[in-house]
């Protein structure tokens, strides 16, 4: 990414609440994704589009491209942290909700996560978390592509703004595309009108002292983790939170130093 164009999607997040990066992923990949996402698609009732990067190795791509993690990282720090990864598979004549605002089960947006002393006004001094929708499918004005509220990451109030769903866009974008926005973004699936379901894949990501939708450290596959290589810090290894005295604890690995590996969990 050119450093104009990294400036135009940094303003574009800052003022819009949203930007789209054109064409991360090649046809040959987006089709690899379809293929997948169909069979896990049929497993969805046991969770089979719950965190697809264990589960297919096209799925390792989406966090290991630069441009977006460029965007990721100025927005949330270096040490940003992946929160989850769910496939997303929107059948003809669906997507005909509304729009709601991420980060009401873990994140700055559940309502029992408000103090009295916030007034009922949600955060929107900083980024907090970004969401990732990553275009499998391209999306367009007719087969249920996102819907994002321009601007709405700077309303401070839980309730969506007046008018919300009228003001809203299409998220046009080409197939392998993906679209960032704050976490604060008022967004929804549109109706999808054709006859050919909508394919995408949701990463959310967080701040790394902020929780994350899945304790990511304890869920990835150690081989998924190992190809990661130096990326493996987005899945929060060095997050995780002691459970033995600090002087028995190895950060960087996420659990007891070598010579206390005897208190590791699930060891007797």
């Amino acid at each position: 990414m050119q450093d104009n164009d990294f400036r135009h999607h940094v303003t574009h997040v800052v003022e819009q609440g949203y930007t789209i990066l054109p064409l991360l992923l090649t046809s040959e990949e987006c089709a690899e994704a379809v293929v997948q996402l169909d069979r896990l698609y049929a497993l969805r009732d046991r969770g089979g589009l719950e965190l697809i990067f264990n589960k297919a190795r096209i799925f390792e791509r989406l966090y290991q491209i630069a441009p977006l993690l460029r965007i990721v990282r100025h927005f949330l720090g270096d040490d940003a942290l992946l929160s989850s990864m769910h496939g997303s598979v929107l059948g003809p004549g669906e997507g005909k909700g509304g729009l709601h605002a991420d980060g009401s089960i873990t994140g700055h947006n559940r309502a029992r996560s408000m103090a009295d002393d916030d007034g009922g006004e949600r955060i929107t001094s900083h980024v907090l978390a970004l969401n990732t929708i990553w275009c499998i499918s391209e999306f367009t004005d007719t087969n249920g592509a996102t819907r994002l509220l321009p601007k709405s990451h700077l309303h401070t109030s839980l309730e969506m703004p007046k008018g919300g769903l009228e003001r809203s866009v299409i998220a046009r974008a080409p197939q392998g595309s993906v679209i960032v926005f704050n976490v604060n973004t008022w967004h929804g699936p549109s109706h999808n009108q054709t006859q050919a379901p909508r394919y995408a894949v949701l990463n959310p990501w967080r701040r790394h002292w902020t929780r994350c939708e899945y304790e990511m450290a304890e869920v990835v596959d150690p081989q998924v983790l190992e190809r990661a290589g130096e990326e493996r810090r987005i899945f929060g290894i060095d997050a995780e939170a002691p459970y033995v005295e600090r002087w028995q604890w190895d950060r960087d690995k996420g659990g007891p130093t070598a010579d206390h590996a005897h208190l590791a969990r699930g060891k007797n």
